[in-house]
């Protein structure tokens, strides 16, 4: 009887032990994915040394090559061996009729990648932001840490997404902390070895056109909440659309009228460092660090 009663108590001591230690694997497991899907943010990227000074947040649609983007400056000497010449130096020019050079295989990111590097002797955050809608929230917190911002743009699609890019982007340069730190901004127009790639110029051109239309509509929406002082959720909703006003009222908006320094540039992850301005991403975030 007393056997009984012992292994009796073994029993469950085991599946409680068996309880608790499931538990806590569980717990472990879910902390994982919500540190993959960006959870943290801010709160605990600022943390991490020089994070307010050095972040480079690079943004922009999906599908767009920011995963990409981000790995070629995080590993520098992942770029192809072919693209070098035997002295190692790399060659400005890839014959027409070669093939392309291989990259690694990146899908449309859903968790954010962060990695410290050296670039140019300057020391950067890289922030990678997946363009899904459902991280816009992390987005807009990883704003509060830039010193610069990287937009990137597929130079192919730009036609067919011009709304939702534009939108994404006002909501990029409207944000406060990007105002107010005046953040630097380099606008990239990437996969310009695809024949049906627009240059920069153009898609310039295209965003501005754009911006200024989305801004004719959202000051339009704010006049609107603005007639209705029955309601302060909509009076705060009108003074929050007022104050990311871009440019200047009756002007036609341009993005030499924003504050903060905005750069255009062309880019493609697939024809070498030089010829595939990587050589001027990486100039650029060094500057925006020391600057």
């Amino acid at each position: 009887m007393l056997l009984l009663i012992a292994l009796g108590s073994l029993v469950l001591l085991a599946l409680a032990t068996w309880y608790l230690l499931d538990k806590q694997s569980t717990a472990i497991s879910n902390q994982g994915i919500a540190l993959a899907a960006g959870a943290p943010a801010a709160s605990l990227l600022s943390k991490r040394r020089g994070a307010a000074n050095n972040a480079i947040i690079i943004t922009g649609p999906t599908q767009s090559g920011k995963t990409s983007l981000w790995y070629h400056l995080r590993f520098p000497t992942s770029r192809n061996p072919q693209d070098n010449d035997e002295d190692g130096k790399e060659n400005a020019k890839r014959p027409a009729n070669s093939p392309k050079p291989s990259l690694p295989e990146t899908l449309a990111s859903m968790a954010i990648n962060t990695a410290d590097t050296d670039i140019h002797e300057a020391s950067a955050l890289l922030i990678d932001i997946p363009g899904h809608p459902k991280f816009k929230f992390d987005r807009d917190s990883h704003l509060a840490l830039a010193k610069g911002v990287l937009f990137v743009i597929d130079s192919t699609t730009v036609s067919q997404s011009l709304r939702t890019t534009a939108e994404a982007l006002y909501e990029v340069l409207a944000n406060k902390h990007v105002q107010e730190k005046e953040c630097h901004i380099l606008l990239l127009c990437n996969k310009q070895d695809e024949p049906s790639s627009l240059s920069n110029v153009r898609i310039k051109a295209m965003l501005e056109d754009e911006i200024n239309s989305l801004r004719a509509s959202r000051q339009a929406s704010t006049k609107s909440l603005g007639h209705n002082n029955n309601d302060d959720d909509d009076d705060a909703a009108a003074d929050e659309r007022a104050a990311d006003f871009l440019g200047y009222d009756g002007k036609k908006f341009s993005f030499e009228d924003l504050s903060n320094p905005v750069q255009f540039n062309e880019a493609s992850m697939v024809v070498g460092h030089d010829a595939g301005g990587l050589e001027h991403i990486e100039r650029w975030i060094a500057d925006t660090i020391h600057s």
